[in-house]
């Protein structure tokens, strides 16, 4: 059965534990290069990387973007700003419709 993972500072996956999925602490974002041929090896389909983690190997997640398993998604990492996941939403957006799709922002 293919689990679950998830690799980020000790914080932000602390919660992650008690819902069952398999954590991976780092100290340094770049800690986290150990841990890859583990977590996207085939044990698990999918792959939670924080904001810090995967700038740092968006190399190696590339490596595996087109094998089925793991399915990686980057989520914010506690004090990240959350730019790198959206701006894989909007690349992916413009992928899919072959043009950039305008933002309304919302007002305050």
């Amino acid at each position: 059965m293919a689990g679950i993972a998830i690799i980020g500072d000790a914080v932000s996956v602390a919660g992650f534990r008690p819902l069952g999925l398999a954590t991976f602490s780092v100290e340094r974002p770049e800690d986290a290069r150990a841990y890859w041929a583990q977590v996207a090896g085939g044990e698990y389909a999918v792959v939670f990387v924080t904001e810090p983690v995967y700038e740092v190997i968006a190399d190696l997640v590339a490596e595996t973007a087109d094998r089925p398993v793991p399915a990686v998604t980057v989520i914010p990492g506690v004090g990240s700003r959350g730019g790198v996941g959206g701006a894989k939403l909007e690349r992916a957006i413009e992928r899919a419709l072959g043009t950039k799709m305008p933002v309304k922002e919302e007002e305050s």
